[in-house]
């Protein structure tokens, strides 16, 4: 099984290689990178954002119809927002093994901050492991530094570190073994 990764014409170009090595190596899987072949659908002109629901729609129906088997993250450029919630790094939906991340909130310039891309990739690569961890059943830990820590702020993503904590790890490889099977 590959981890499929779609990267939205909206995202910061030339980081998807560097994003989907770490991904892959996380979770001893390939992961493979594709130009999205989605229009995004969601966008709310009075928020200016995009309803992360609404692609995660467009994603099942997308993965549904092609026959996809393995699971599917989209990394847009476009903020996120879903109901009760004004913003978003990411959000996964595990029956339908679809996720959504957002640079938009990950990237230094959000904050008026200077860019940094090595900071960037380590955030891209802790919220994409995240959602893609969704996908394989997994919950939210209770370890700050486990990338399964529901991050709520930038400082909170920071402080997580690019691994699963024992806990996690072993149920993220039951579940590959699972689907492997």
């Amino acid at each position: 099984m590959d981890l499929l990764i779609f990267w939205d014409s909206g995202a910061p170009g030339g980081l998807g290689l560097p994003v989907s090595r770490c991904i892959g190596n996380l979770f001893a899987l390939p992961a493979q990178i594709c130009s999205n072949p989605l229009i995004l659908n969601g966008y709310d002109g009075s928020r200016n954002q995009t309803d992360a629901r609404a692609v995660l729609d467009s994603l099942g129906i997308f993965r549904q119809r092609q026959g996809v088997m393995g699971p599917i993250l989209l990394v847009c450029g476009t903020d996120l927002f879903t109901a009760g919630v004004t913003s978003l790094f990411g959000l996964s939906r595990p029956r339908s093994l679809v996720a959504v991340v957002s640079t938009a909130r990950l990237d230094n310039r959000f904050y008026e901050l200077p860019e940094n891309e090595e900071d960037l990739i380590d955030r891209l690569v802790k919220e994409s492991a995240h959602e893609f961890g969704h996908l394989f059943s997994l919950e939210h830990c209770d370890n700050p530094e486990c990338i399964m820590y529901p991050p709520l702020t930038l400082d909170d993503l920071d402080r997580k570190k690019q691994w699963f904590c024992a806990s996690c790890r072993t149920r993220v490889e039951s579940a590959i073994l699972q689907t492997s099977v």
